[in-house]
């Protein structure tokens, strides 16, 4: 499979380089002190470009830094590269019938989990009673009706609840 070429400015900048050096190498360069800095002139098909040795040895190391960065890639790249083949596999080992396969879910949780992703989830429903008591100070009785049903709730770490009513079964004095 021919490899792709995506604009990425690491590899330009690198590819810059390496195209740089290999003109380095197939045309001359001469070391010269120009002043009080030493440089290196480089002889192209384009002419004579003179660099700092500071410079050189700056584009010397933003290569090796270039290198850590596609090597990166190409990592990444052949990762995904397994991943999509893991997927490939999995519905190319179903049985197709019109176009369509049936499956089901704890092969689906396998694949996924293979693939580093999280496993499908369920939703339940849980239906419970919760039976309490509190004491309020009030006027009258049927301000603590009030106050209860008002004032009641459930709540839960992560779940939707939802109170679908409160039964009141007794209402007495606590002196």
């Amino acid at each position: 499979m021919p490899r792709k070429n995506l604009y990425n400015p690491f590899l330009l900048y690198k590819r810059h380089l390496t195209g740089l050096l290999r003109q380095w190498r197939t045309r001359s360069t001469h070391k010269q002190r120009e002043g009080n800095m030493d440089t290196i002139q480089v002889t192209t098909a384009d002419g004579t470009v003179n660099y700092t040795e500071a410079e050189v040895l700056h584009f010397m190391k933003r290569s090796k830094e270039l290198n850590v960065y596609a090597e990166e890639i190409d990592s990444k790249r052949k990762e995904l590269r397994n991943l999509r083949n893991e997927v490939r596999d999995f519905f190319s080992e179903g049985e197709w019938e019109d176009g369509e396969t049936t499956c089901n879910k704890d092969d689906v949780n396998a694949l996924l989990e293979r693939i580093g992703c999280s496993k499908l989830t369920t939703k339940y429903k849980g239906t419970f009673t919760i039976t309490g008591s509190f004491n309020v100070e009030v006027e009258d009785e049927d301000e603590i009706q009030s106050i209860i049903e008002d004032n009641t709730d459930v709540s839960n770490y992560s779940a939707d609840m939802e109170v679908e009513g409160i039964e009141i079964f007794d209402i007495e004095e606590n002196n």
